[in-house]
């Protein structure tokens, strides 16, 4: 009958204490994806002057939280090499929601920073 009820505890204590990321989301989370072949030493988003460090090529960054962002940024990316800009065509004036996403940083042939949004599961 112990054993039933350590059990018992064990599964309830167990069930209660798994959190899934979105249950405690608050503010917009953004991460950035590397998706050239470069190690990126600084991304900054313009917009908000955040820093995100470090991110090798082919890797994500942190997640970073903020109050208020959009769709589309101006970045500024500095790797060992050289200082590259993306400055968006389009710019939204809607806030995201709550929630997770990512701005995928990619290179095009000459060179052009290239950012894609997508919102993550």
């Amino acid at each position: 009958m112990k054993r039933v009820l350590l059990l018992s505890v064990i599964c309830v204590v167990l069930l209660f204490s798994c959190t899934d990321r979105d249950d405690e989301v608050n503010l917009v989370n953004i991460r950035i994806q590397n998706s050239t072949k470069l190690f990126f030493n600084e991304v900054r988003i313009a917009e908000r002057d955040t820093v995100y460090e470090n991110i090798a090529a082919g890797e994500f960054s942190e997640y970073i939280e903020f109050e208020t962002a959009y769709a589309n940024a101006a970045v500024s990316i500095l790797t060992d090499s050289t200082s590259l800009n993306y400055i968006p065509t389009a710019v939204s004036s809607d806030s995201l929601p709550i929630g997770f996403y990512t701005y995928e940083i990619s290179l095009d042939e000459e060179n052009q920073v290239g950012l894609t949004f997508r919102i993550d599961d």
